[in-house]
This record gives C-alpha cells, structure tokens and sequence, in this order.
C-alpha cells in the first residue's frame, strides 16, 4: 500500500497532542489578541502554500471552543467559490452553524431568519452601487465591474442618489440584525469566522468575498480570519486589476497580518520519517542506515530540507515520491542511490526548472554549488561528509567518463597547488607559532584533505553509473500526479 500523510487528528481531550510543528504557543497568544477585542476586526494568518495553515486554523478553532468558550465556524472558500455571490456563503455557513449547534433555540432561529431576509434585500439592490462608493479611488472598477454595473448605468441620476440611500439603510438595517443574531449565539466573547484557502479561489470571488466582509460585515464581536497566501492573493488581485500596489490594496480590507513560520521543520521531518517507517522500508531493501550519524537519512533530509527552504507540503511529497520509488526497485540500488535521489527531488520541489536544466547540461554544475551554499555545507563539521558526497554527484551528473577524468586532473592539479601553500605555511608555522598562524595552517589543511576525499570519491566509485540510474527511477515518478497527494 502507497502512504501519504493526512492531516493530523485533533484530539478534543487533548488538542495539541499530535501537533509536530508545535503551534500551542502561537495559537494561545493569538486567542488573547482577539478575546479582548471588541471592535470589527480582519485578521490574515500569511504563508505559502502547503505550510499548514490549514491545519493550524483548525488546531486554533478547537482551542477556543475548548479553552475560550468562543464560538466559531469554519470553511473553505475554495470549495465554495462555485458561488457567485461570496454573501451567500457566508450566510449559507452561518446557517449549517446555528442547524447544528441551535437547533433547539428559536430565538436564534429566528434572528438567523431576520438576517437572511434583509440580507435578501443587501443582494437585490445594495452591493453594486453601496461598495461602488465606499471604494471609490482604490482600483479601476471598470476593468471587473462591468456586468455588475451596468444595471446602474441604465438609471438616471436622481435614480442613482435615492438608490444609494436605500442601500446604505438596508446595509445598515443587515449589519443590525447580524450583531443582534451574534448576542444570542454568545454576547460575552467574539464570534469568529475562518475563511481558508482564499488564494485558491477564482479571482474575481476572492476580491468581492474581501469586500463584502470589510463593508457589509463590518460588526463589533465578529472577527474573521483569513488563511492566505499573500503572494497568489496579489497576483489573483492584479489579474483583475492590473499592475497596482497590492498591499496598499490588502490593507484596506485586512487590519493585521500574523505570518505563519515554521521554525519546527526538523520536528515535521522526523514525524513523517517515523509516519512512513522510512528506516524498515529502506532495510527491507537492503538499504541499512549509515553506521556515521552525521550521514543518517534523516540528517540528511533535513539539512536539505532547511537549504532549500521547503514547504511542509514540499516535503510530504518527497516522503511520498521516497516510498513509491523505494518500494519499486531492483536489488542493486543502495544507499548513495537513495542519497542522489533524495537531493534531486529536493532540488526539483525547490525549482523543477532548475533541476530539469541541470539534467540537460544547461546549467553548471558551479551554479548548483552556489544555490545549495556548499561553501557554508563544507565548512560545518556535523556535515562534511555528506558535503563531500553532494559535490561528487553535481560534478558526475550528465557527464562522460572522459569529462569526468578531465575534472579529475584539474582537481589534482588543485591539490598540488595546496601542498605546496602547505609546505610553505608549515615553514613559517614553525618558525612563528602564533595563534593566526595555527589556524590559517589548519584551515588550508582542511580544504586540502577535503578535496582529497573528493578526488577519492570521484576516483573510486561509478557515480556517472549511479547518478543516471537515479535520473531515470525520477522519470518513473514524474509520471504521477502529486498536486492531489
């Protein structure tokens, strides 16, 4: 059986049993930040897709129910998007809540029934022409309003001036009747709305679902917080409106922004490490962890993990890509195959275009380096050995044995060079023992054993062999879809 990973459980006992990035802390400061606030409030939760956001809005919405007594819903608006109207999911959502939750009570019911009637009202004549002049001046509206418009067009002024007033009371009469429904769910603490997954959803819903709560659900005690990527939020924004300055725009909708940090990434690893039983799977292959720790698998993992700076989604994928690969392979793939292919499909989560340019020779090995800092891998002790490793299978990739043994003889023509900066140091070291001395010596003897060992790894083992055969197993698991994993 193929494992993926799913999102975590939430136990209601105890909520942040199974929470690996460790979130607690954030999420109960968080939940003091909005406890106190009273006023209308639009709270962003920023990070990339695939850093949990998702999860970590749920773990927070089960806390303040548990430990706040704060009454909140949530849902995805992604899902929801096949709406045309983002007002009629939100009353949809706050109706399945108060089903659920009030049943029993009519007084709610009731007050949900009077806010659905008005809100009837807000959809057949407020939104176009109300948030036509509240956002007067931000964007051009002519560039995605001109369907909504256009009945407005067709009125005469006098038409448009009784109009506006109209709508500007049966907003006002809705946001009424919202704060008298919000008193009855719980008047004592805010109630909280989750949007998740905003960025996902098709431009033009994303932009009027930030409207109409800025501007039609602007009550005190409700606070919605919203799970974004701010980067494909803007760019959603900019495809209707072109070029303008998003965070200028953003900001008049969304009163804080708290980004989203995953500082617990080697946590994360080592619970998926654990989660797809990596260690049995790999020795079940003959595939037996490196005696040196400092070239465990999971080490390894982990520290390109952090160089590359991947999504927690990034890295459930590759532990996917691991098992499907690694339950597929034939008795003479070992360890190192495993190494070139855990570095390759990090590289490729990172930048595909820069691994599959790298593969075709039309980027240089130097290049590739650069972009993984080897210069700052080398210098770390805890990761030497494997630096050395990674140098090896860069210089090997795409190469014929005679470019290889081209590489090599420059590569020894180096080594020449340190010996003789060497004997030369080691003449003034003994004459002047002082301490920056001592260390200048030591330092060039560092380099000058570490491009040893890599003429040595280069020299002795069939990297070209290996790095191709690994090439090819990722060509097997390009075949597979992983946007729905």
């Amino acid at each position: 059986m193929i494992k993926k990973n799913q999102e975590i459980e939430i136990d209601e006992s105890d909520i942040f049993k199974n929470d690996k990035l460790q979130r607690e802390d954030s999420i109960k400061d968080l939940s003091k930040l909005i406890i106190s606030n009273t006023e209308p409030l639009v709270l962003s939760i920023n990070a990339s897709w695939g850093s949990g956001k998702t999860t970590f809005v749920k773990l927070w919405q089960k806390y303040l129910k548990k430990e706040c007594n704060v009454n909140s819903i949530y849902f995805s608006s992604w899902e929801d998007d096949f709406s045309k109207e983002p007002l009629i999911s939100i009353l949809g959502e706050i109706k399945k809540y108060i089903n659920e939750e009030f049943h029993a009570d009519p007084k709610v019911e009731e007050s949900f029934e009077k806010v659905k009637n008005i809100g009837g009202k807000v959809l057949k004549r407020g939104i176009p022409a109300f948030l036509k002049g509240v956002t007067a001046g931000i964007v051009d509206f002519d560039k995605g309003f001109e369907e909504a418009l256009g009945a407005i067009a067709e009125s005469s002024a006098k038409e448009l001036i009784d109009n506006y007033s109209k709508d500007k009371k049966i907003t006002i009469e809705f946001k009424n009747s919202i704060e008298e429904l919000l008193s009855k769910i719980n008047n004592e603490t805010p109630f909280v709305i989750f949007i998740d997954e905003l960025d996902r959803c098709r431009p033009l819903y994303s932009i009027e679902l930030l409207e109409r709560i800025k501007h039609i659900f602007g009550i005190k005690k409700l606070i919605f917080v919203l799970s974004i990527d701010k980067s494909q939020l803007s760019e959603s924004i900019k495809s209707q409106y072109g070029n303008i300055n998003t965070n200028s725009y953003l900001k008049r909708f969304i009163d804080l922004e708290y980004n989203l940090k995953n500082e617990n990434l080697d946590n994360f690893c080592d619970f998926l490490y654990s989660k797809f039983d990596l260690e049995n799977l790999l020795e079940s292959k003959g595939i037996e962890k490196e005696q040196n720790n400092n070239f465990h698998h999971l080490y390894v993992l982990k520290k390109l993990a952090h160089i590359f700076n991947l999504s927690l989604r990034d890295i459930e994928q590759v532990f996917t890509k691991i098992d499907i690969v690694f339950k597929t392979i034939e008795p003479d793939l070992y360890i190192s195959h495993f190494r070139v292919f855990i570095f390759f499909e990090m590289l490729k989560s990172y930048d595909s275009k820069i691994y599959y340019d790298f593969i075709d020779k039309k980027i240089s090995a130097d290049k590739i380096k650069e972009l993984i800092q080897l210069d700052k891998f080398r210098d770390e002790k805890f990761y030497r050995d494997v630096s050395i490793f990674f140098e090896a299978i860069i210089d090997c990739t795409r190469k014929t044995n005679e470019e290889l043994n081209e590489l090599i003889k420059v590569k020894e023509s180096e080594i020449s060079g340190f010996l003789q900066i060497l004997e030369d140091k080691r003449q003034i070291w003994e004459n002047d023992r002082n301490q920056i001395n001592q260390q200048e010596y030591r330092f060039i003897q560092n380099k000058y054993n570490r491009l040893e060992n890599l003429i040595s790894t280069l020299t002795e083992r069939n990297y070209i062999n290996l790095v191709d055969k690994v090439i090819k197993k990722i060509e097997f698991v390009d075949k597979f879809n992983f946007e729905t994993v």
